[in-house]
């Protein structure tokens, strides 16, 4: 993968440089400006699915820690106990 990006980034270098080449400037620039899109589609590819693992790794750890970390089990609730009661409140009210 990584010589097909230097044999593509040569590709563009290829343009900025002005070889001598034997096709025509505009077919050249238009060739060339294709491969660049490919090239940078491949490399946004990999880089997607290398974030998209990187994250999924990272919540599994994030987990893993929670679990592990979890001693209260404060955070098995979705809300955590109060240090006052409501029933106290109310009869006071009355």
């Amino acid at each position: 993968m990584q010589a097909l990006n230097i044999l593509l980034r040569f590709a563009w270098m290829q343009t900025v440089l002005n070889f001598k080449v034997s096709l025509h400037g505009e077919t050249l620039a238009a060739i060339v400006a294709s491969i660049e899109i490919i090239r940078r589609g491949i490399w946004n590819f990999f880089r997607l699915t290398f974030r998209s693992t990187f994250h999924f790794l990272l919540k599994m750890s994030r987990l893993e820690n929670e679990h592990l970390n979890n001693v209260g089990k404060f955070r098995a609730f979705k809300s955590a106990p109060l240090p006052f009661n409501y029933e106290d409140d109310e009869d006071r009210d009355v």
